[in-house]
Formats: C-alpha cells, sequence, structure tokens
C-alpha cells in the first residue's frame, strides 16, 4: 500500500499503485487488506450501475453495497462475508469535485451483510448490502461535513 497521511486533519491523499492503475474508487482485497473508497455525495447524472446506497446510519456505523453482479457466494467477498480480521479500512470523499483527496474514515469490521436485488435498467441485477462498525467513532465535525449539505 502507498497512502500518504496527512495526519492533523484526518486528511489523505492517495497515489494510486494498490488497485493496478484503476481510479480510485470502489474496494479491492489484496494481501489481507481492503480499502474502501466511496464517494459519499453522487453526481445526479450518475451511471445507475455504480450509484450505490453507501451513507452513515450513526457515526459508529456504515451501510455498504458491492459491486453489481455479486451474491454472498461470490469469491471476491468471502473474506469480508466470512470475517477473520482482514484489514478493512474505509475512505470517503463527499463528491467528485475533490479530485484524488479522500478523508480516513477509520477500521471496518462488518456487523452484517445480506443479498439484495436492484433494478438496473429494466433488470434485477444482485449485490450484497454490508453493515460495518466503524472504529473509531467519527468524529462530530467530520460526520457533519459529509451527511450534512
Amino acid at each position: 500500500m502507498n497512502y500518504l497521511w496527512a495526519l492533523g486533519n484526518i486528511n489523505c491523499y492517495i497515489k494510486e499503485r494498490f488497485m493496478n492503475g484503476q481510479n480510485i474508487g470502489g474496494y479491492k482485497i489484496k494481501y489481507d487488506t481492503c480499502p474502501i473508497f466511496v464517494t459519499y455525495n453522487k453526481a445526479e447524472d450518475i451511471s445507475e450501475t455504480i450509484n450505490y446506497e453507501d451513507y452513515f446510519i450513526t457515526k459508529d456505523t456504515f451501510n455498504w453495497m458491492s459491486r453489481n453482479n455479486r451474491k454472498i457466494s461470490s469469491p471476491e467477498l468471502e473474506p469480508l462475508i466470512n470475517y477473520n480480521g482482514i484489514n478493512t479500512q474505509l475512505f470517503i470523499q463527499k463528491s467528485n469535485d475533490e479530485g484524488i483527496e479522500f478523508y480516513y474514515i477509520g477500521k471496518l469490521t462488518p456487523l452484517s451483510h445480506r443479498q439484495v436485488y436492484r433494478n438496473i435498467n429494466g433488470k434485477d441485477q444482485p449485490i450484497v448490502n454490508f453493515r460495518f462498525k466503524i472504529d473509531p467513532e467519527v468524529k462530530d465535525e467530520l460526520y457533519s461535513y459529509f451527511v450534512n449539505d
């Protein structure tokens, strides 16, 4: 991993090497690590295929969706479904206007998961919906920054 941390305000800049040249976003499980990158406020014209319902439930609980066409039986999700301590970290940017700037939110531990289906372009697509515990709890000012417009 090649993250550069600015510890004062938890602001983090990511040098993209972990995800093999992909755009920063989504997740990648590799080396017993799963960084999750979320754009909190999606653009209004975003494709239905990536308009995931990722949001804070509380300051210490986060709702997150896997990629489309994933089932609980998908090998890609096995380390999160059969959780055995994989290092899962959450990074969030408020909107795409922030470029590659993400805020480090905290370590995630799966609380639950369920199979759901989303109607995308008239077709039901499987996706796995996770609830995570965030450790430590998100600070008030950072939490407000994301959940308030």
